[in-house]
């Protein structure tokens, strides 16, 4: 099991099943490749490979004023996201990981959907046990 790197996410309990909310910004443009989940009845590991976020706004503002000239030209494609895409073609991000080594309770299967800006999660519980915590 590989150590986490990403350390927030947000849980929700539905009964059967339990989701796991991971904010990743830009992880929608990843290739389906560079993403994968593996899991046990116990541990849950979710890795998205070679992931570049897009340049915050801020950081962008904070550029252009270091620039003195400012481009006012329209119709460019959105900087950010020609950034991200070029490393993430490229391989230039860096690989993120969530892992849970201890589940709160077995589970039986997991899966995950890619979002514009998130993954979504969702343990099958072996059980209806409420879960107060992912990890035990």
């Amino acid at each position: 099991m590989s150590k986490s790197n990403i350390t927030n996410y947000a849980f929700v309990d539905e009964d059967a099943r339990v989701k796991v909310y991971v904010e990743l910004p830009g992880v929608g443009n990843c290739p389906d490749e560079n993403i994968s989940l593996d899991f046990t009845e116990r541990s849950v590991c979710l890795t998205v490979k070679n992931y570049a976020p897009p340049p915050s706004a801020k950081a962008r503002v904070d550029d252009a004023s270091d620039e003195l000239v400012a481009d006012t030209t329209a119709a460019a494609p959105d900087a950010a996201e020609v950034v991200e895409e070029e490393a993430q073609r490229r391989g230039g991000g860096e690989d993120r990981c969530l892992s849970f080594g201890r589940l709160y309770a077995e589970i039986e299967n997991a899966t995950y959907r890619k979002k514009a800006d998130r993954v979504i999660i969702t343990l099958t519980k072996k059980d209806d046990t409420a879960w107060s915590a992912v990890i035990a």
